[in-house]
C-alpha cells in the first residue's frame, strides 16, 4: 500500500511539473509571437460575423486593400434613395443606434425624469408627433404668426391696418422671432487673433438660390421654374385657408419680382471680411446707398434689439467681424431700386420657408414635391419619429437622461488610458522630425501637450444645472409656437455669452454626439459620451480592436492641429504662425505630396467611357494628411502595448489565420467600408473635404510605413509604393 501511496504521489508531482512546463511554455510561446487567442467575447463574435460578410478574400490585398475588406459590403448593406442618409458606414450605424436610444428615452418613461427640462421635451416631442393635430391646424397656426406682420402680400394683398407698412416695418417684426434673417446672419464666433476674446459677426443671409447662381442655364431655369411653383402653391394654400377662394391677379408677379430679387441679392459673392464698428460700418453702408429712403437701416438699432432680451448692452463702438463684405455694400443698391412691396414680400416668405418643416401634411408635401424636382434623386421619407428627433430640442436634457441610461462610465477612465497612450506615442514621433530645427520641434511638442481633451461629458451635468439652463424657455400654444420659441431661446442663450470670456474647457458639443473633433481656435479636443460605445469602445474589445478605431479617431483628431489651418495656430489657439518661414515652406513641399497622390486616385463610381474622375486633393488635404499621420501613430501605439503587455496575439473567431497585425489594418478599413448612391458620391466629391471612402483608405495605408512588411507586399506595389507621403516619421 505504501508503494502505491509513492508511485501515485511520484505521478502526481510529475503531472504538477508537466502542467506547470505546459503553462510556461504556452505563455513563453504567445510572449514570442508562436501563438494565439481566440476572442470570443460577444463583441468579438459580432465583428467576426461583419467582416465575414463584408471581407472579399480573393482579392489580392497589396494591390486593392478596399476591395479586399469592403469588397462585399454594398451586398449585405445596401442603401437607396429613400434611405435617411443615402450611405451606410460602421459610424452611420452607430448614429442609428444613438437615433433608438435618444427616441426611447423621448417616449419611454420609467420612473421619474432626470429633470424638470426633460419633461419639457417629452412634451415637445409628444406635440411634434401629434400629426392629426398639427393637419389639423397647421395653417391657421402660420396664418397666426404672419398677422404679427400685417399678413403677406401674397395671400392677403389689401393692406391690414388701413395704411401701408413700409418692408422696413416687416423687417422689424421679423426679429421678434429671431429665425432666418433675411439679410443678414449673426451670431457670436471668435477674435480671429485671440482665442478667448468673443466677437460679433455678421454674414450673408443663407439663401435658397445661392447655390442656383453659378450653375448651368438649362439647370438654373428649371429651378427657378420649381421655386416659383412651390412659392405659388404655398401662398395658394394658405390663401384657401384664409377663406379667399381666388387668387388676385398679381400673384404671378408678385412671386416673379420675389425671386428676382433674391437671385440680385443671392449673385452677390465676396471671400471679403472687414473688422469695424458698428459706426464704421454704418458710415460705409450709407455711402454706397444706404440713406436712400427704401434703402435705410439702422445697423445699431436693430442689433441692440436683438441683443437687448439677451441682457447685453451693445454701444456703436461695438466691433463687428463682416463677412462677405461686398454682398453689404451692394445691399444698399439692390434695396433701393426695388419696390418696397416686393421685399415686403420677400421678408414674409423667408419666414415661411424657414418654418414650414414644422407643419403638417399639407405644407409638409408640398415641400417635398418641390425638393424632389431639385434634388437629384429626390428627397428620402422619414420616419416622423426621426423627424422630429432632428428638429431643434432640448439636447442637453436628453443628454443628461443618456449618460444616466446607456453611458457605461468605466469606459471614461478606459478611454483616457487609450487616449493617455496615443499622445505619449505621439511625442514621441515628434521628436525625430528631421526637417525642423529644435526650437521648431519643441513648439510642435508643446502644441500637442497643452491640447485641452474633453473627455465624457462635462463636469457640471447635473439636474439643478440643466433646469437653470432651460429655466427661460416655454411651451407655446402649439407646435410651431414652441419651435420658434425654442429657437429663439438658444439664440439669446447665444448672444448672452458676448462679454465673457472663452474658455477651452467649455463644451461645444452634446455628450451625445457620435464622434470626436477637434478645435483648432481652442487646441483642443472632444471625446463625447455616445461615441464611446461599440463598435468604438467597449470593455470586451481586445486592444487591437480599441486602437484601430478608437486610437485611430485619437490621434486622427490630434493630428488637425497640423492640417492646413492647425499649423496656424499657437497652443492656446491664437492665429500665429507657429513656424519660421522656410520650416513653413518644407511643410506646404510635403502637403504637396499628398495633393499629388489623391490626384491621382480614381472615384471609379463617378467615372464613365469618356471620363475619368479623380479625387480632388486640395480640397480633401487636411483630412488626407490627418488619416495618414494618425494611421501610423495608432499602430505605433499599438505594438508599444503590445510590447508591455506580453505580445499576445489576438484573433477572431473564424479568422485564425489573421493575425492580431493584420486584423489592426482590417479593422481600421472595416470602419470605412462604406454604400452609397451614386448621387450622393457625386455631391460629397464635388463638396466634401473628406475624400471618398475608398481614397482615403487607398491613401492612408499606401502611406503606412509597416503595412507592407505585415502583408507581406513587395516594395513598388500599389498598396506599398515606394514613395510614401508624410508630414511626422
Amino acid at each position: 500500500m505504501s508503494t502505491n501511496r509513492n508511485i501515485k504521489s511520484a505521478l502526481i508531482r510529475n503531472m504538477s511539473h508537466f502542467v506547470i512546463f505546459f503553462l510556461m511554455t504556452g505563455i513563453l510561446i504567445i510572449r514570442m509571437g508562436y501563438g494565439f487567442v481566440i476572442c470570443k467575447e460577444e463583441k468579438c463574435l459580432e465583428i467576426a460575423n461583419e467582416l465575414t460578410k463584408a471581407m472579399n478574400i480573393s482579392i489580392d490585398p497589396c494591390d486593392d486593400f478596399y476591395g479586399y475588406v469592403c469588397g462585399n459590403w454594398n451586398k449585405y448593406h445596401p442603401v437607396s434613395d429613400n434611405d435617411l442618409y443615402r450611405y451606410l458606414d460602421m459610424p452611420s450605424i452607430l448614429n442609428t443606434n444613438m437615433d433608438k436610444q435618444k427616441i426611447d428615452i423621448l417616449t419611454n418613461t420609467p420612473g421619474s425624469a432626470s429633470s424638470k427640462a426633460l419633461k419639457t421635451a417629452r412634451k415637445l416631442f409628444s406635440s411634434c408627433m401629434d400629426v392629426d393635430s398639427l393637419d389639423q391646424n397647421e395653417a391657421s397656426n402660420l396664418l397666426t404668426k404672419l398677422k404679427t406682420y400685417g399678413d403677406w402680400l401674397l395671400v392677403n394683398p389689401e393692406p391690414v391696418f388701413g395704411v401701408k407698412k413700409s418692408w422696413q416695418e416687416y423687417l422689424q417684426m421679423e426679429y421678434q422671432f429671431v429665425s432666418d434673417n433675411p439679410f443678414f446672419r449673426m451670431n457670436v464666433g471668435q477674435h480671429p487673433k485671440l482665442s478667448k476674446v468673443r466677437l460679433l459677426v455678421i454674414r450673408k443671409p443663407i439663401m435658397f438660390l445661392t447655390g442656383t447662381v453659378h450653375v448651368d442655364n438649362r439647370i438654373k431655369r428649371g429651378v427657378i421654374k420649381a421655386y416659383k411653383q412651390y412659392v405659388y402653391e404655398v401662398a395658394s394654400y394658405l390663401r384657401r385657408k384664409s377663406g379667399k377662394c381666388n387668387l388676385h391677379s398679381t400673384i404671378d408677379k408678385d412671386i416673379h419680382d420675389m425671386i428676382k430679387f433674391e437671385m440680385n441679392l443671392a449673385k452677390v459673392e465676396d471671400t471679403r471680411s472687414k473688422l469695424l464698428t458698428i459706426e464704421e460700418f454704418q458710415i460705409m453702408y450709407n455711402d454706397n446707398g444706404g440713406d436712400h429712403p427704401n434703402a435705410q437701416m439702422d445697423w445699431l438699432e436693430a442689433i441692440q434689439f436683438l441683443f437687448k432680451e439677451a441682457g447685453v448692452t451693445i454701444t456703436k463702438t461695438q466691433k463687428v467681424k463682416f463677412f462677405d463684405f461686398e454682398y453689404f455694400m451692394q445691399l444698399p443698391q439692390t434695396l433701393k431700386v426695388t419696390n418696397s412691396r416686393i421685399i415686403a414680400n420677400y421678408i414674409v416668405w423667408a419666414f415661411i420657408r424657414y418654418n414650414i418643416k414644422y407643419s403638417g401634411k399639407q405644407l409638409m408635401s408640398i415641400r417635398k414635391e418641390f425638393n424632389d424636382k431639385i434634388y437629384i434623386g429626390g428627397m428620402p421619407e422619414i420616419k416622423r419619429e426621426l423627424t422630429c428627433l432632428r428638429h431643434p430640442n432640448l439636447d442637453k436634457a436628453i443628454s443628461l437622461e443618456y449618460l444616466k441610461r446607456y453611458f457605461i462610465e468605466s469606459n471614461k477612465n478606459e478611454a483616457q488610458k487609450i487616449i493617455d497612450h496615443i499622445f505619449k506615442i505621439y511625442e514621441e514621433s515628434l521628436i525625430k522630425i528631421d526637417w525642423m530645427d529644435s526650437n521648431s520641434i519643441n513648439v510642435t511638442v508643446e502644441k500637442v501637450q497643452n491640447i485641452k481633451t474633453l473627455v465624457g461629458y462635462p463636469d457640471d451635468y447635473n439636474s439643478s444645472t440643466i433646469d437653470e439652463y432651460y429655466k427661460n424657455f416655454k411651451l407655446g400654444s402649439n407646435y410651431l409656437e414652441s419651435m420658434i420659441n425654442l429657437e429663439k431661446f438658444k439664440y439669446l442663450v447665444e448672444l448672452s455669452q458676448l462679454p465673457t470670456d472663452i474658455s477651452r474647457t467649455q463644451w461645444n458639443v452634446e455628450p451625445t454626439m457620435t464622434d470626436a473633433c477637434y478645435k483648432a481656435g481652442a487646441n483642443a479636443m472632444t471625446v463625447p459620451a455616445a461615441f464611446l460605445q461599440f463598435p468604438v469602445f467597449h470593455p470586451d474589445l481586445p486592444e487591437v480592436l480599441l486602437y484601430a478605431f478608437f486610437g485611430f479617431t485619437i490621434a486622427h483628431e490630434i493630428s488637425h492641429a497640423f492640417d492646413r489651418l492647425g499649423v496656424k495656430c499657437d497652443k492656446e489657439g491664437n492665429v500665429v504662425d507657429i513656424w519660421p518661414p522656410h520650416i513653413y515652406e518644407i511643410y506646404l513641399e510635403k502637403a504637396k505630396c499628398f495633393i499629388d497622390q489623391f490626384n491621382n486616385i480614381l472615384v471609379p463610381e463617378l467615372c464613365s467611357s469618356t471620363k475619368s474622375v479623380y479625387t480632388n486633393g486640395r480640397l480633401t488635404l487636411s483630412e488626407n494628411i490627418a488619416d495618414s499621420i494618425a494611421l501610423q501613430r495608432a499602430y505605433d501605439a499599438y505594438k508599444d502595448y503590445q510590447r508591455k503587455n506580453g505580445g499576445i496575439d489576438v484573433r477572431l473567431l473564424g479568422f485564425k489565420d489573421i493575425s492580431s497585425d493584420k486584423l489592426f489594418f482590417i479593422y481600421y478599413a472595416l470602419n470605412r467600408c462604406t454604400n452609397m448612391t451614386p448621387q450622393n458620391k457625386a455631391i460629397l466629391h464635388r463638396t466634401d473635404c473628406h475624400a471618398s471612402p475608398e481614397a482615403r483608405l487607398i491613401g492612408s495605408i499606401s502611406n503606412h510605413n509597416n503595412f507592407g512588411d505585415v502583408f507581406g507586399c513587395k516594395p513598388g506595389r500599389r498598396m506599398n509604393p515606394l514613395k510614401k507621403c508624410s508630414i511626422f516619421p
